[in-house]
C-alpha cells in the first residue's frame, strides 16, 4: 500500500507522515517513509541548489528533475513494497502536478513524467491556509515558498486537483492531533 501525504510548505507533511507510520505500526503494519524531493541523491542535490537559488532552470527542467528524483528511488520503493511494507510518501508526483501547472506547464505532460512509477492507493492533502504556513516558518523559505500569491495559487490548485483525482483533503490549520485523527480516519477505510 502506498499512502501519499501532500500539501504546501509547513502543512505538517513530515510530522503527519511520522505519526501515521507510528499509528500503522500499532496495527501491526511494517512501514517505510520516503521523502520527496530526496536531497541525498545526485539529482536531489541539484534540486536543492535550484530551490535555494544557486541554480537557474526553466520550469520544464526543474519538473523533469523532480520526476527523475522519484525515478532514482523507484526500485527501492518496489523492493520495499515487495516486503509487504506500507509505504508513506512525504510528497510524491502529485506535488509535481500542482506546482507544475501553477508554473504554466501542461498537466498531461507532467503526468507523463511519472507514468510507470508505483501507483499510490491513497492521497491525503494537508490543506493548510497559506497564512498559517507563513506563520509556522519564518526563516529559510525556498523559492517556491517565499511568494504569498504563489502560495495561494498552490493551495487552490491542490484543492482543484483533489476534486479531479479523488484526493482526500484534511484541514491542516487545526491542531496536530486533530490533523492526525482526520488522517487516521481516512487511512482506516483503506486497511484490510
Amino acid at each position: 500500500m502506498i499512502i501519499v501525504v501532500e500539501g504546501f510548505d509547513q502543512a505538517g507533511k513530515k510530522t503527519q507522515s511520522k505519526l501515521l507510520a507510528d499509528f500503522l505500526k500499532t496495527k501491526k503494519k511494517k512501514c517505510k517513509i520516503f521523502n520527496f524531493p530526496d536531497y541525498t541523491t545526485p539529482l536531489g542535490k541539484e534540486i536543492k541548489h535550484y530551490l535555494s537559488g544557486k541554480r537557474k532552470f526553466p520550469p520544464q527542467v526543474i519538473h523533469c528533475l523532480l520526476a527523475a528524483n522519484r525515478w532514482e528511488k523507484s526500485q527501492e520503493i518496489i523492493d520495499t513494497m515487495s516486503k509487504n511494507y506500507a509505504v508513506i510518501m512525504n510528497r510524491y508526483y502529485q506535488s509535481n502536478l500542482v506546482y507544475g501547472t501553477v508554473n504554466g506547464l501542461d498537466l498531461k505532460w507532467l503526468e507523463n513524467l511519472d507514468k510507470g512509477l508505483p501507483k499510490e492507493d491513497l492521497v491525503i492533502v494537508l490543506d493548510v491556509n497559506p497564512s498559517d504556513s507563513f506563520s509556522r516558518k519564518k526563516e529559510k523559505r525556498d523559492r517556491f515558498e517565499k511568494d504569498k500569491i504563489f502560495a495561494r495559487k498552490i493551495t487552490n490548485t491542490y484543492r482543484k486537483l483533489a476534486k479531479r483525482f479523488g484526493w482526500h483533503l484534511v484541514n491542516a490549520s487545526q491542531s496536530k492531533d486533530g490533523v492526525h485523527q482526520s488522517v487516521t480516519r481516512i487511512v482506516l477505510k483503506y486497511l484490510d
